[in-house]
């Protein structure tokens, strides 16, 4: 009998166990996290286009000859306006001369025409730091010809915007 009272305090306690673990509530699961909020977007500032390339007009001169042309002052007019608007480009201002004479001859006269623009440039308000002036004499002919129109179209200076 005390086997049995035994027996049935564990049927009973076990019945009781499971009574009351099925009674129990159901954990309480945690409430989710929130997602985190997006990151805010942030648009750049559209970077504005490159400027459009400097160009400008060929100075032609005079046979012999390191004056500014008066034909060429509406041209360097246009270049300085160009200039003073665009205050961070600078220029190669490269003084050529025709086939005729000594290299040395026209190697000076190119670095005198390159250097009559760079002063008639500098009058107009442009910083003489921003002009490069260089003498290619007869090296880089615009034209090939041994005639005065030829010669004519390549005794000249070509302002040139750096890179």
């Amino acid at each position: 009998m005390t086997h049995l009272r035994n027996v049935l305090r564990a049927l009973a306690t076990g019945s009781l166990a499971v009574w009351l673990a099925g009674c129990a509530t159901p954990p309480v699961k945690p409430a989710p996290e929130p997602a985190p909020a997006p990151a805010p977007v942030v648009q750049e500032a559209p970077k504005p286009p490159p400027p459009k390339p400097l160009e400008f007009d060929k100075i032609y001169f005079t046979y012999d000859r390191a004056e500014v042309p008066d034909a060429a002052r509406d041209a360097l007019k246009r270049a300085a306006d160009a200039l003073l608007e665009r205050a961070d480009a600078s220029v190669n201002i490269e003084g050529h001369c025709d086939e005729r004479g000594t290299d040395e001859y026209n190697i000076d006269l190119g670095w005198k025409r390159a250097y009559a623009i760079r002063d008639y440039l500098k009058r107009m308000g442009i910083d003489e730091k921003r002009m490069y002036p260089i003498s290619y004499g007869r090296a880089r002919p615009a034209v090939i010809g041994s005639d005065e129109s030829a010669w004519s179209r390549n005794r000249r200076v070509e302002i040139v915007e750096r890179k």
